[in-house]
């Protein structure tokens, strides 16, 4: 999955929705997100990130066309899909 698409599929929701990701079966708050030439890099943390947040730190970016990636300690894991709970105002990204 491409960051462009992320933005794309969680443009109407509630930006006050919490952000997961799924690390090996388990579901961790995204806590941080770095924006490389090549990637974006999600890594899980104590503090779910909102899509509020989450649009602030790449509104000016001009490059969205790039791949999401889950670090888990130093393990690179690819982003392939997403869950939207509307009724626990979360997503996952899987």
């Amino acid at each position: 999955m491409r960051l462009i698409d992320l933005l794309q599929l969680t443009n109407d929701l509630n930006d006050q929705i919490n952000i997961f990701l799924t690390v090996h079966q388990q579901i961790k708050p995204l806590a941080k997100l770095k924006i490389s030439s090549s990637a974006c890099l999600l890594y899980p943390g104590q503090k779910p990130m909102t899509k509020a947040k989450m649009t602030k730190l790449v509104k000016n970016l001009h490059g969205r066309n790039i791949p999401l990636y889950i670090i888990d300690q130093q393990e690179r894991i690819n982003v392939y899909g997403i869950q939207i709970v509307p009724e626990n105002n979360l997503i996952k990204l899987t």
